[in-house]
């Protein structure tokens, strides 16, 4: 079922670390959106922020595999959808505070991508968020 099967530990750890992945590609969708959009602003195009970002520390598998291939093409098709990416936010920030563990930016993260400030659907492909030409805050598209 799985290209790659990594053992993290007794039953359960899988899910932990799948929760805390899902949290960080949410977080990281989040952030890469900010920057190309803060590049874009500035003058700099999203393709050529991405090469900047992807020959240096700021890369991850958001700017380098979902941006180029779902987002900036605007297919927005990666078969993963916003409403399995918000029951696995919700599910993080559960875990954590069941462990007592504070997460302000996962907090922060999880209101980000809540249907009301996103103006997404539960059906949408979570690629969605990403996109540049959407002010996910406030809803409004750029003219």
């Amino acid at each position: 079922m799985a290209g790659k099967i990594l053992h993290v530990g007794p039953s359960g750890a899988g899910n932990v670390a799948k929760l805390v992945n899902n949290m960080l590609v949410a977080s990281h969708m989040v952030t890469t959106l900010e920057a190309l959009r803060l590049a874009e602003a500035a003058g700099v195009g999203a393709e050529d922020a991405l090469r900047v970002i992807n020959s240096a520390t700021g890369r991850s598998a958001l700017s380098e595999v979902h941006f180029p291939n779902w987002v900036l093409p605007r297919s927005f098709d990666s078969g993963f959808s916003t409403g399995l990416m918000r029951k696995d936010v919700r599910l993080a920030r559960e875990l954590a505070e069941r462990s007592g563990v504070a997460m302000p930016v996962a907090d922060l993260v999880a209101d980000l991508w809540a249907e009301e400030n996103s103006g997404l659907k539960d059906g949408d492909d979570f690629m969605h968020m990403g996109d540049p030409a959407v002010d996910r805050l406030t809803q409004k598209e750029k003219m």
